[in-house]
């Protein structure tokens, strides 16, 4: 488990510093084609509707999906969550087992989601989710 977050601490760096490198291409191109100060806040912040990253690391690529929205529905016993994405899409999120679930910064367990909290999870491709972040919003 500490090895996979790791390993998405890492490449969120690599995609960062990526975005970088376009923003300042961008930058010197046209002012206004830049990419917003605060990436971080940009692309995960509030405006996130979904999100899949793709990254290639020692040859092997990986597809990570992100998902935001609000809490529809919570059903520990499938282990999923339905999410409301802020475009209308109902998008069902498996979840693993193990997966790190918080509500503003304290772990709980998915059985504490409720419906209306703002939710945003991390998969590796079609897996269940292995994070889960929610706010009481």
């Amino acid at each position: 488990m500490e090895g996979v977050k790791e390993f998405l601490r890492s490449k969120a760096l690599w995609v960062v510093a990526a975005l970088l490198a376009l923003n300042a291409v961008l930058l010197g191109a046209a002012p206004g084609l830049a990419v917003p100060r605060g990436l971080s806040q940009y692309f995960f912040g509030p405006k996130l509707v979904r999100a899949e990253i793709v990254v290639r690391d020692a040859g092997e690529v990986r597809l990570y999906r992100v998902d935001r929205g609000r809490v529809r529905t919570v059903r520990p016993a499938l282990s999923t969550v339905t999410v409301l994405e802020r475009d209308g899409t109902l998008a069902t999120v498996p979840v693993s087992p193990d997966a790190d679930v918080s509500v503003n910064g304290r772990p709980v367990l998915l059985r504490a989601l409720r419906r209306n909290m703002v939710v945003t999870t991390v998969r590796l491709g079609d897996q269940p989710a292995e994070t889960v972040v929610a706010t009481r919003r």
